[in-house]
């Protein structure tokens, strides 16, 4: 015994050394660059925003009609107000309504450099409860409020109000840059930014890196950091929706079976809900906890630092909380259920639809394998519920030349945030671009709140004009820093 005792001691000793050595090795990935001599966008740049804000570019389902005035206007918007760039860029019109702008370089043999945005926008719903208008554009002379001021219009007039002012200033890239602008990103982007991509990959261009919104600079939504956190997305989730419908003798309530169409889903559903897919650690997850976990209180560096050991403590972390949750398992969310003609007739079909966000690393065939050991009944039909499928993007690696430009930019403009990439959540137009570059980031130089994530697609969407004019120097200083 006493042997066992010595050795368990001493395993003990060995493990606290492992353990404290790891974690002093855990060492900050955040760099200081110096500070760029400040580049002035005011209240013209500030009004370009509030009129682009007032075209009512609004998605609604594909196929359905769409407001060709609103769109086409926008398009003649862009032209009036920024005439560099529609006088020295070739802008080409992508089915009708997308647009690609060609910065050419001055070394064509560069990888080219892609920013993307888009300016459709979901509907406002109920306009009443807002409290400006949606397409207002109104100017409080704190927030200019509407649609698309955080979804996407902001950044796209982010890029244009760089790309002007540099192009005033005589600056031309070494790098060809390619500015993507889609019309349908909130209806899928296949008309857009599908066609632009595809576009580019016919022509044989050399991508290097591309940019697009997914993620910001995020305020308290980091849990233990109380600094922003800068978040670039180096994947994004998948997307699949799983129909179950099932079809039983009905009849009269007075005399119930024990079984019914709608018990049988109700139970399918049940058991999806509650035998969900596990929980794991995806390579944008892996590298988000090696940049933020060394700016975090020394209780839990160490349990960032020895994932080896700390593992199943993690993911009980994240798990804990709907959007860590989110980004360690491909979610489960039931949300359609229908069955039932009258309350005194047991129905004789039933059907649910649930949607599941795949995780880097699964894919849509992994989710149906799934949904159909879990429901095990072959009385229940298993389909995907509509032809849009999306996999999950590939991963982008974090030791790319534009990688570090994005990083080095966000440390320029927003010295006080700490870099870090994640997973990407919701779905973007960048997924479409995998057919030109392993290099996609998702970045919008936004600061973003809890409260502000909640307006994104909700009411009263706004932007804080001092952020937003932040942002344009963002991208007038990657346009730099990417050369």
């Amino acid at each position: 015994m006493k042997k066992l005792f010595r050795f368990l001691v001493w395993l003990a000793v060995v493990l606290v050394i492992i353990i404290v050595v790891k974690t002093l090795l855990f060492k900050s990935l955040q760099q200081d660059f110096s500070s760029p001599e400040p580049v002035v966008f005011g209240d013209e740049s500030v009004n370009r925003l509030s009129e682009a804000v007032k075209f009512p570019t609004i998605s609604y389902a594909v196929d359905s009609p769409v407001d060709t005035a609103a769109f086409m206007g926008y398009m003649e918007f862009l032209g009036d107000k920024y005439p560099l760039v529609h006088s020295k860029l070739k802008r080409e019109v992508i089915n009708g309504l997308s647009m690609l702008y060609t910065w050419e370089g001055s070394n064509r043999s560069a990888g080219a450099l892609v920013l993307m945005a888009h300016y459709d926008v979901v509907p406002p719903g109920d306009t009443a409860l807002w409290e400006k208008g949606p397409f207002s554009g109104y100017n409080d002379g704190t927030y200019i409020w509407g649609r698309g001021t955080l979804d996407d219009k902001a950044a796209m007039i982010s890029v244009l109000e760089a790309t002007e002012k540099l192009l005033s200033e005589g600056f031309t890239p070494e790098r060809t840059v390619y500015l993507s602008f889609g019309h349908d990103e909130e209806i899928s982007g296949v008309r857009g930014a599908g066609t632009i991509a595809a576009t580019l990959r016919e022509r044989g261009v050399k991508v290097d890196f591309v940019l697009d919104e997914g993620m910001a600079v995020t305020k308290g939504m980091v849990p233990m950091i109380k600094k922003p956190v800068a978040l670039i997305g180096t994947s994004e989730k998948g997307y699949i929706s799983v129909r179950l419908s099932c079809g039983m003798p009905g009849g009269h309530s007075s005399t119930p079976e024990k079984e019914s169409a709608l018990t049988l889903i109700a139970g399918a559903v049940d058991r999806l809900n509650k035998n969900q897919m596990k929980p794991q650690l995806s390579g944008p997850v892996n590298d988000f906890i090696r940049y933020v976990g060394p700016e975090m209180p020394f209780y839990a560096k160490v349990i960032f630092a020895n994932k080896w050991l700390f593992k199943k403590l993690l993911l009980g972390i994240y798990t804990g909380s709907a959007s860590g949750n989110a980004l360690v398992r491909t979610t489960t969310a039931p949300t359609i259920i229908s069955s039932g003609v009258k309350d005194n007739v047991i129905p004789v079909t039933a059907g649910a639809v649930v949607n599941f966000r795949i995780l880097p690393g699964q894919n849509s065939g992994d989710v149906l394998d799934h949904v159909k050991r879990t429901v095990n009944d072959e009385r229940i039909i298993i389909e995907p519920a509509e032809d849009f499928i999306n996999e999950p993007a590939p991963f982008s690696p974090s030791n790319t030349t534009g990688f570090r430009a994005i990083f080095k930019t966000i440390r320029e403009i927003y010295p006080e945030a700490v870099v870090a990439p994640t997973l990407t959540l919701s779905a973007s137009d960048s997924r479409h671009f995998s057919q030109v570059t392993n290099n996609i980031y998702r970045f919008a130089p936004l600061m973003m709140t809890s409260e502000d994530m909640a307006r994104v697609h909700g009411l009263n969407e706004r932007t804080m004009i001092a952020d937003y004019l932040r942002g344009i120097s963002f991208y007038y200083r990657l346009l730099k820093n990417s050369q």
